[in-house]
């Protein structure tokens, strides 16, 4: 049921109530305590109204209904503010976060209402209709296929925004994506205190994570199938964000599209199938910026860093965005520990119908004692409970050191009203190293063995897409056509030194002594791989958008060749094309509900037929997965609903065992359902989360064997629920809390191993005040309250162990 509006009524409003004296300082002290470092002063008292206008205050008032954000903006500003009803009815505002003069964050309150604030005579404030200029006369932010440089703009609580990049297709909103998509915001990713892409995607029910913190890498189950690190986009390109693990200091938000999307994106470079996720990187915004944060994470793990924006040159047209971080300490995980060094630049600059933007970024992280994969006991042994992960049985001499550069640049050129060119091209460097063990379950009892080694990588991969957009119509049908053209470079480079077997156990481990190991010096090119692919779609829409039909086709390339490293010969060569389409529709009865459904396909490298099939050295064709989806999406004002049914279907190869030919036969099918939520539930209440169904069945597999069992890694069941809640008895302290479910999933294709479900708990508080006339934010957040021992994932027929309960604390103050 839809919220009512309230709008804010003609005359002053009532200040909100003093909040308790003894409550107030405690909370001042504490935060104090937490800046030693930045010697603040004490909070000031009240100044007089024309000073406070012209001073800087933190405000957090979350994008909805104008009447409402302007009621709770007034309330915060401590300001007297007089609207009439009709003056708001059926506007809505971006809201308005961080720290602002009165005069700023009305600028940025009423962005695109055709209002703006005037003060009067007695010091109250009153709205007036803005003067026709091109600040006031933008259009829409989100369109069908707007400018990649123009973000969708936040829904109501400010945690995800109303639209996502949907690929080729541009930036939509999402009652116009004929796909299930969500774009997590800074604003979630600052309040939750998230470190990496995984930190942001636990809010989500349709995807898991594979590895726990402490892993130094990401990896994500998305409706039921592995999309690695390696395949995650940076700005719309792949190929260039951190090969394992990514800082957020420069990211703005994270985008999430659930299912395949060859025709949208192009294929991935290693192949993940089950969705994409997309990082858009910060911009200067118009107001200059100064926020410095310090951070802790339990054990021993402190943090600082600094992001600075600022706007220059003619109309404020060139901007600037710089994030630092240093950070660095003990895991709360025995002999684990990490340090990062990260820089992130974006550059940008939009003229009238030319616009740029680029990023320069850098990130060293060197992981110690990380905990990765654990393979289970063969023979279908019964897997055991999972270990204190307090408990490292990862030996502290082990370790992963990433050093990754990367660049992108993006132009867009009007041509005229309705067409615009584009081009954009990266690059990224990665060198890695690294002394690691990948554990092996020899028994249900606990033992383990391994052989340690040493692996050394250096890759370097370039990207870049062109490609020209526009609109025209046909009598009554609207057409928005695109044409792209991309390609993908790696070359990657690798040696592996081993040593002998180790063994331990997994539940009181052995102090092992360090292999002596030595590092390799020279590393032989080991693949390289190129991705060209050529994109046609147009998307027909008539009654105003009422009806949207997208229909597209997309040619994609695949060479391959694989090299020996240590004598440099060719070991096997693959060139492959496809043709892969797509279609989409959406029907949208009223403004707030759309229908939609679409048929879309994700492509992977097809096999090579091994030495012992009786077609050795056959090459096949990349493999086509299949997706159908139907679904519906209401906007209930400040609250968003997804539900959505969809199948999966995935080729897999293997050797006959009567025929001894290698044939793509073998099929994983994935049926699911999700429904999605996602804003303001009611006043200060902000609920993000959903439930997802997935059913994986295995077909068609070699033999017959394994037809009709439960896919691996596929759990039945996940849910997930944050809340947030601004109470009424303190202003400016929020709490917060989660939950996260997920059913049993099996381990193995014979069903003969099973991981139990599991369920964990957060819980937390934020606390925004004025020291000083500086905005200072308070983060405390406490992850798996409960210390529940678990088993995380069963991704690629591995074990991850979750991470025991750990304490984060942040302090962010905006100068």
């Amino acid at each position: 049921m839809r919220r009512p509006q309230h709008p804010a009524r003609p005359g002053p409003s009532i200040p909100s109530s003093p909040r308790p004296v003894a409550l107030q300082r405690v909370l001042r002290k504490t935060v104090l305590g937490a800046l030693l470092m930045t010697a603040l002063a004490p909070a000031a008292h009240a100044q007089d109204a024309a000073r406070a206008v012209s001073a800087t205050h933190a405000y957090d008032v979350p994008a909805g209904p104008l009447a409402g954000a302007l009621s709770r903006f007034a309330e915060q500003a401590n300001i007297l503010l007089s609207v009439p009803a009709d003056m708001t009815a059926g506007k809505t505002s971006p809201g308005v976060r961080g720290a602002h003069s009165v005069d700023s964050a009305f600028r940025v309150l009423l962005a695109n209402t055709g209002l703006e604030a005037v003060r009067r005579a007695e010091g109250g404030y009153a709205l007036r209709p803005a003067p026709a200029t091109s600040a006031t006369t933008l259009p829409a932010v989100v369109v069908s296929g707007a400018s990649a440089s123009v973000l969708p703009e936040a829904y109501a609580g400010g945690e995800v925004a109303r639209g996502a990049r949907v690929g080729l297709l541009g930036n939509r909103d999402f009652l116009d994506t004929p796909f299930s998509a969500t774009s997590y915001t800074a604003k979630l990713i600052e309040d939750q205190q998230a470190q990496n892409i995984g930190d942001v995607l636990v809010n989500d029910p349709s995807v898991r994570n594979t590895y726990s913190r402490g892993a130094g890498r990401d990896e994500f189950n998305v409706r039921g199938f592995t999309l690695f690190n390696y395949d995650v986009a940076y700005n719309g390109l792949y190929g260039i964000s951190p090969r394992n693990a990514t800082s957020l200091i420069g990211i703005e938000r994270v985008e999430v599209l659930r299912g395949p999307n060859a025709l949208l994106n192009g294929m991935a470079p290693f192949g993940s199938i089950g969705g994409s996720i997309n990082l858009v990187p910060k911009r200067a915004g118009d107001e200059p910026l100064n926020r410095m944060t310090l951070s802790y994470i339990e054990n021993n793990q402190f943090g600082a860093q600094a992001d600075i924006a600022r706007r220059f040159g003619e109309d404020d047209r060139t901007g600037v965005r710089l994030n630092v971080l240093r950070s660095g300490g003990d895991m709360n995980i025995s002999g684990a520990g990490e340090d990062l060094g990260a820089v992130s630049l974006g550059l940008d600059y939009r003229g009238n119908r030319f616009r740029i933007d680029g990023d320069i970024n850098y990130q060293n992280r060197v992981t110690d004692a990380r905990s990765g994969l654990l393979f289970p006991p063969g023979g279908g042994q019964e897997i055991g409970h999972a270990p204190d992960p307090k408990r490292n049985f990862f030996p502290d001499w082990t370790y992963w050191k990433a050093k990754e550069w990367s660049g992108d640049v993006r132009a867009e050129y009007d041509l005229s009203d309705d067409w615009t060119v584009y081009g954009a091209l990266g690059a990224r460097k990665h060198d890695f190293e690294s002394l690691q063990t990948t554990w092996l379950m020899l028994d249900s009892a606990g033992r383990i063995g391994s052989v340690p080694a040493r692996l050394n990588e250096r890759l370097l991969s370039k990207t870049g897409e062109v490609g020209i957009r526009g609109r025209f119509d046909t009598g009554p049908v609207r057409h928005e056509p695109t044409l792209s053209a991309s390609f993908l470079d790696i070359d990657y480079s690798s040696a592996r030194v081993r040593s002998s077997t180790v063994f331990s156990d997994l539940y009181d481990p052995v102090d092992l002594a360090k292999p002596n190991i030595a590092k390799p010096t020279d590393l032989g090119k080991t693949s390289e791989t190129r991705l060209y692919s050529v994109a046609l779609a147009d998307t027909l829409s008539v009654m105003d958008g009422a009806v949207q039909l997208t229909a597209g086709l997309r040619q994609q390339r695949v060479q391959s060749v694989n090299y020996n490293p240590a004598t440099g010969d060719r070991t096997s060569d693959y060139g492959k094309s496809a043709v892969t389409p797509a279609i989409a529709l959406v029907v949208k009865p009223t403004q707030r509900l759309s229908l939609y459904g679409n048929y879309i396909e994700g492509l992977s490298q097809g096999g090579t037929a091994p030495a012992e099939a009786v077609n050795a050295g056959e090459t096949f064709k990349p493999d086509v997965s299949k997706q159908y989806e139907i679904g519906a999406k209401y906007d209930f004002g400040t609250v968003a609903a997804t539900l959505s049914a969809f199948q999966i279907e995935q080729p897999s190869a293997y050797v006959d065992p009567d025929t001894l030919r290698y044939q793509a036969d073998g099929r994983q099918r994935n049926r699911g359902v999700e429904f999605l939520l996602q804003g303001e539930l009611m006043p200060r209440v902000r609920l993000l989360g959903g439930v997802a169904y997935t059913n994986g069945v295995l077909t068609k597999t070699e033999g017959g064997l394994n037809d009709g069992r439960t896919a691996p890694a596929v759990p039945r069941w996940q849910f997930n629920a944050a809340a947030e809640w601004d109470t009424p008895f303190v202003q400016g302290l929020t709490l917060t809390a989660r939950m996260l479910r997920t059913s049993t999933q099996y381990v193995d294709a014979a069903n003969t191993q099973q991981l139990p479900g599991w369920t964990r708990f957060d819980v937390g508080a934020r606390y925004a005040m004025n020291i000083n006339r500086t905005p200072v934010t308070l983060r405390a957040t406490v992850e798996n309250v409960f210390n529940k021992h678990y088993w995380q994932s069963a991704a690629r027929e591995g074990l991850t162990v979750a991470a025991p309960r750990t304490l984060l604390l942040s302090v962010t103050a905006e100068f």
